[in-house]
C-alpha cells in the first residue's frame, strides 16, 4: 500500500492525532490509546510533522534516539522534576501532570551514586539500621527541597485546593448533622463542620504533597513490590540495591500509573476530570536494541501483564525492521482509516496497541496547521470547583439561618427576632439555651418526665401554651412568676400521675406579652395534625390579644382548650368578619376552669357596697383602669365593675385611664384621689398596683378603701408587709384560688402540700387554676382511652381522638362535676363552658397565718358535697 502521499491534505492527517488525543466527554470512558508506529524513508519527517501542532497545547515530550544512556535516564527526562511532561501548559488553565511514583524510585535510585562523605560501601544493605537511618534523613531532606521552590509552593496550593473541594463539601454536611443532633445549637455545628473541613483538607494536603497518597501503590507492584508493614525510608533503600531490569520495570510502571492517576475520573474532585487533552510521547527509534525501543517495549509488556492503559499517544518513527512481519503497514495518507479500523478493533477486547504506518513521501511544504483550543471542559471542571467551595459554603449559611430561624433545627419553633416560638420540645428535649433560671429548670423536669412517659409507650400529650421568653421585667411585673407558677403545678400533676396512659407535656412559647400566639397556635395546629397523642392545650393564662388569636386559630383547628386565669368575659369567643360589632358566639372548644370578671366585679362590688360602705347615703367609686393596647382584661374588668357597683346604687364618679407604656400610674392616683371616692377601684395589672398604692398614701385622700382585680396576688405575696402597714389606705382583692381558702381537713392533695408550704413563694392563682387545668384534660383523657381499652385494639386504637375529649370535657357537669384545688370543676351546659359557682373570695391585705392574705369572703362551691353558700353577697352571683 505504499504510494506516498496520494494528494491528502496534511492539515487532514495532523486533525486526525488531534482527535486521538482528544479525550471524550467525562460521562463516558477513556478508550485505549494507540502506538503510532511509522516506518518507511519519511518515517522521522512524517511523526515531526504530525506532532507539532500540539508541542504548546498538550503535555508533550520528544525524545531522540541515543539521547540517555538508560531507561532511568529516559524517564528522568520525562517525569523527573524537570521532565518534559510534567512542564506547565499554557492555557490549559489546569495543573500539568504529577508523578510523585516515578520521582520517587528516581529519587531512590539516584542515592547509589551519593555516597556519604567516609563511606566504606555505598548502597548499604536493604537491612541496614544505618543506611535505613541515611536515607530517611535523606528522604525528609528531599521532601523539604522539593517542597521549597516556587514550583514546589505552586504544587502546595494545587494539592490544598483539591482537598478542599473535598473537605468542604464533608464540613458542610458535618454542620447539616450536627444540625439535627440535640442540644447543637448556635455556632457548635459551625465549629464542627469548620474543624472537619479544615482537618480533611490538611491531611489528604500533606499527604498529597508528600505523595503518602500515592505510594501505597508500591504495595501491589508487579516488580519490586512495597512489603507490608516497610517503611518507606527501608524501601527505597531496597530500591537502591535492585536490579537495574527490575528498576527500569517499576520506574516505567510507575510512570504510566501517575499519567494514569493523572487522568483517572477519581471519587473525590481532582483536575483529571477537567483534562480535555492527553499527553504525547514523540520517540525516534533508530536501534531496535537501544534505549528508547526498550522503553517502547516495557510500556507494552507492562500493559500486556497489568491491564494498565497508559493515557498517552505514542508517535514513534521506527526502522523498517522493526515492523512485525504479520503487521502490514498502511499508508499514510490512510491514517484515518487505519485509526477508525483499530478503535473498531479496540472495542472488541484488549487491543493491540501498535498501530503500524508507512510513510514513503511528505509534501514539499504542509500548510500551517493550528488546532482549535479545548478550554470547555477545563472551563467546566473549575466551575464545578467553584461550586464546590461556594455551594457548601452557601448551603452551610443557609443551613444556619434555617436554623437560627427554627431555633436549633426544631421543627415546630420559629425564631422571631430574639425569641423562640412554638413548640420547644415537640421532638427532643428542649435546647438548653432557649430559656433562663426557674423556667429553663422546670422546663428540664418536665422533659425528664416526659421520658419516663414516653419509654412506658402508653401516653397523651398536652400542651402548656404561655409565656416563657418574658424579654424584661419591671420590679412588680408578675409575669415572670405567673409563667414559672404554671410549669411549676404542671410539672407536679405530670410526676404524680400514676395511671395509663402517661402524660407527655409539650411547652408552647408563645413569647413575651403573648406576642405570638396567632403563630404559636398554627404551629401547634399543624404539629397535631401529625401527632395522634396530642389531646388539648392548657394554660392561655392572660386576656390579651394574643391568647384571643391563638383560640381563634386553635378553634379552626378543633382543638380542646382549656384556659387556667384568663378571665375577660368575652375571651373564647368567634368573631364573624361579617359582622364586627357583632361579639361573636362562644367557642364550642374552649372553657375556662376560673371565674370570669363579671363574676368578680359583682362580688367586689356588692363587698364595696354592703360590707365596707353600708352606712354610706351615697357612696361613691374611682374606677383606676389600664388602658394599655391589646390588654383585654383590664377595659372588660372596668366596664364590669361600672356596671355592678351602678347595680348596687354606688355611684362611679370617673373612670380614670392609664396606660403600662406610657406611665402614668401616678398621676392617675392623683385625679382619683381629688373625686374624692368612697372607695377606688382597681382595673389595671399587677406592675403598677405597689406604685398606684404609694402614690395613694402621699395624696390627700384620706382614708381610703382600694379594691383591687385578681391580677395583683403576687404583689401581695412578695410586698404584703408594706402594703398592711400603710396609714391611709386599706387593700382588698379578688382571688381567683389560693390555699388560705382550704381547710386542711377538706383539702386535696395538692393543696395539702400547699398548706405545707410547698411552693411558698409560688402564685396562687396560677399554680391552682393551672393544675386544675391539666387534671380536667388528663382526666378527659384517661377515660377515653380506658373506655378504648376496654373495646381491645392496637395501642394507636386505643387513643383518644380530640373529639372525644371535647365530649367528655363538655360532660364534666352535674353528676359529673368533681372537685379540684380550684374548687368544683363542673362546666354549665351552656355553649360558654364557664364553671358553675366557682369558688372566689375577697382578700384583705393583713396579717394571717398566711402571711398577708386574709379571705373576707368566699363564694362557691370547694367540693361538691358543700351546699350552696348562704352568705348574701353570694346567692344569686352570677357565674358569666
Amino acid at each position: 500500500m505504499g504510494t506516498g502521499w496520494r494528494g491528502v491534505q496534511v492539515a487532514d492527517l495532523r486533525s486526525v492525532i488531534e482527535v486521538l488525543i482528544r479525550r471524550p466527554a467525562f460521562w463516558r470512558a477513556d478508550p485505549p490509546l494507540p502506538t503510532v508506529l511509522v516506518t518507511g524513508p519519511q518515517a522521522l519527517a512524517a511523526v515531526e510533522m504530525l506532532a507539532e501542532p500540539f508541542h504548546d497545547c498538550v503535555p508533550y515530550a520528544y525524545v531522540k534516539d541515543g539521547e540517555h544512556e538508560s531507561v532511568v535516564e529516559l524517564v528522568k527526562s520525562l517525569a523527573g522534576e524537570q521532565g518534559q511532561l510534567g512542564k506547565p501548559v499554557g492555557g490549559s488553565l489546569l495543573p500539568p501532570p504529577r508523578f510523585p511514583l516515578a520521582q520517587f524510585v528516581l529519587w531512590a535510585r539516584e542515592q547509589r551514586g551519593l555516597p556519604p562523605q567516609g563511606a566504606a560501601s555505598w548502597p548499604p544493605e536493604p537491612h541496614s539500621h544505618t543506611g535505613y537511618q541515611e536515607f530517611k534523613k535523606r528522604l525528609k531532606e528531599w521532601r523539604r527541597r522539593a517542597s521549597s521552590d516556587d514550583r514546589g509552593v505552586r504544587t502546595r496550593a494545587d494539592f490544598l485546593t483539591r482537598a478542599a473541594t473535598t473537605w468542604v463539601p464533608v464540613g458542610t454536611l458535618a454542620v447539616w448533622w450536627a444540625g439535627g443532633a440535640a442540644d447543637l445549637v448556635g455556632v457548635i455545628p459551625w465549629l464542627l463542620g469548620l474543624v472537619v473541613a479544615l482537618a480533611g483538607t490538611a491531611a489528604q494536603g500533606v499527604l498529597s504533597i508528600r505523595g503518602s497518597l500515592f505510594t501505597r501503590w508500591f504495595s501491589g507492584a508487579p516488580a519490586l513490590k512495597r512489603k507490608r508493614f516497610e517503611r518507606l525510608p527501608q524501601y527505597a533503600l531496597r530500591l537502591a540495591n535492585a536490579p537495574a531490569p527490575e528498576i527500569e520495570e517499576l520506574l516505567v510502571h510507575a510512570l504510566m500509573q501517575d499519567l494514569h492517576e493523572a487522568y483517572k475520573k477519581w471519587i473525590i474532585p481532582w483536575p483529571s476530570w477537567g483534562r480535555g487533552l492527553h499527553s504525547l510521547l514523540v520517540l525516534q527509534i533508530t536501534d531496535p536494541d537501544g534505549i528508547n525501543a526498550r522503553f517502547l517495549w516495557l510500556t507494552e509488556e507492562i500493559t500486556k501483564k497489568s491491564g494498565l492503559l497508559a493515557p498517552m499517544v505514542v508517535l514513534a518513527a521506527v526502522p523498517e525492521v522493526t515492523s512485525r512481519p504479520q503487521d502490514r503497514p498502511e499508508d499514510l495518507g490512510n491514517l484515518e482509516d487505519a485509526v477508525r479500523r483499530w478503535r473498531e478493533t479496540a472495542r472488541l477486547g484488549v487491543p493491540d496497541l501498535r498501530l503500524t504506518i508507512e510513510a514513503t513521501a511528505l509534501p514539499p511544504s504542509p500548510p500551517p496547521y493550528q488546532p482549535p483550543p479545548r478550554r470547555a471542559r477545563a472551563m467546566g471542571y473549575w466551575a464545578a470547583m467553584a461550586l464546590l467551595l461556594v455551594v457548601p459554603l452557601a448551603s452551610v449559611y443557609w443551613i444556619q439561618r434555617d436554623r437560627a430561624e427554627h431555633c436549633g433545627g426544631l421543627p415546630w419553633v420559629e425564631r422571631i427576632e430574639d425569641e423562640c416560638v412554638g413548640i420547644v420540645n415537640a421532638t427532643r428535649a428542649t435546647p438548653g439555651d432557649l430559656f433562663d433560671g426557674e423556667v429553663e429548670r422546670l422546663i428540664k423536669k418536665i422533659d425528664a418526665n416526659n421520658v419516663y412517659a414516653t419509654d412506658s409507650g402508653r401516653y397523651v400529650s398536652m400542651v402548656l401554651f404561655g409565656e416563657f421568653s418574658i424579654k424584661k421585667t419591671a420590679e412588680d411585673d408578675t409575669r415572670l412568676a405567673a409563667a414559672v407558677s404554671e410549669l411549676a403545678a404542671v410539672e407536679e400533676y405530670q410526676r404524680t400521675v400514676s395511671s395509663t396512659p402517661r402524660l407527655r407535656v409539650l411547652i408552647a412559647n408563645a413569647g413575651d406579652n403573648f406576642d405570638h400566639g396567632r403563630r404559636t397556635a398554627q404551629l401547634i395546629t399543624e404539629m397535631a395534625e401529625q401527632n395522634p397523642h396530642v389531646m388539648g392545650v392548657v394554660g392561655l393564662p392572660r386576656s390579651v390579644r394574643g391568647i384571643s388569636e391563638a383560640i381563634q386559630e386553635l378553634h379552626l383547628a378543633k382543638i380542646p382548650m382549656v384556659s387556667s386565669t384568663a378571665t375577660a368575659d368575652g375571651l373564647g369567643y368567634i368573631k364573624n368578619t361579617a359582622r364586627p360589632d357583632d361579639p361573636g358566639d362562644p367557642s364550642p372548644y374552649f372553657f375556662h376552669v376560673g371565674p370570669t370578671n363579671f363574676r368578680q366585679a359583682t362580688l367586689g362590688a356588692r363587698f364595696a357596697r354592703r360590707t365596707l360602705l353600708p352606712a354610706v347615703d351615697e357612696p361613691s367609686a374611682v374606677i383606676v383602669e389600664d388602658r394599655s393596647t391589646g390588654d383585654e382584661y383590664t377595659y372588660n374588668l372596668a366596664d364590669d365593675f361600672e356596671k355592678a357597683l351602678t347595680a348596687e346604687e354606688v355611684k362611679v364618679a370617673g373612670r380614670i385611664p392609664y396606660t403600662v407604656e406610657q406611665g402614668g400610674i401616678s398621676s392617675a392616683a392623683e385625679k382619683a384621689c381629688k373625686l374624692q371616692p368612697d372607695v377606688l377601684i382597681y382595673a389595671g395589672r399587677a406592675s403598677e398596683f405597689r406604685a398606684f398604692l404609694t402614690a395613694i398614701e402621699g395624696q390627700a385622700c384620706g382614708q381610703v378603701k382600694v379594691i383591687a382585680g385578681d391580677d395583683v396576688i403576687k404583689v401581695v405575696t412578695d410586698h404584703g408587709e408594706a402594703i398592711a402597714n400603710m396609714k391611709q389606705v386599706e387593700v382588698y382583692y379578688m382571688a381567683l384560688a389560693s390555699r388560705a381558702l382550704w381547710r386542711p381537713d377538706l383539702a386535696t392533695a395538692f393543696v395539702s402540700k400547699l398548706l405545707k408550704g410547698a411552693h411558698a413563694k409560688a402564685s396562687d392563682d396560677n399554680l391552682i387554676l393551672t393544675y386544675d387545668a391539666a387534671d380536667v384534660v388528663y382526666r378527659a383523657a384517661e377515660a377515653a382511652y380506658r373506655a378504648a381499652s376496654a373495646a381491645g385494639g392496637e395501642e394507636d386504637e386505643r387513643l383518644p381522638s380530640q373529639g372525644d375529649i371535647l365530649y367528655r370535657l363538655a360532660r364534666t357537669s352535674g353528676e359529673h362535676a368533681w372537685a379540684g384545688s380550684s374548687g368544683v370543676m363542673d362546666f354549665n351546659a351552656t355553649e360558654r363552658h364557664t364553671p358553675t359557682d366557682k369558688a372566689i373570695a375577697i382578700m384583705k391585705v393583713e396579717r394571717s397565718q398566711w402571711g398577708y392574705a386574709q379571705p373576707k369572703v368566699r363564694c362557691g362551691r370547694l367540693d361538691t358535697n358543700e351546699p350552696p353558700s348562704k352568705e348574701a353577697l353570694c346567692v344569686g352571683l352570677p357565674n358569666t
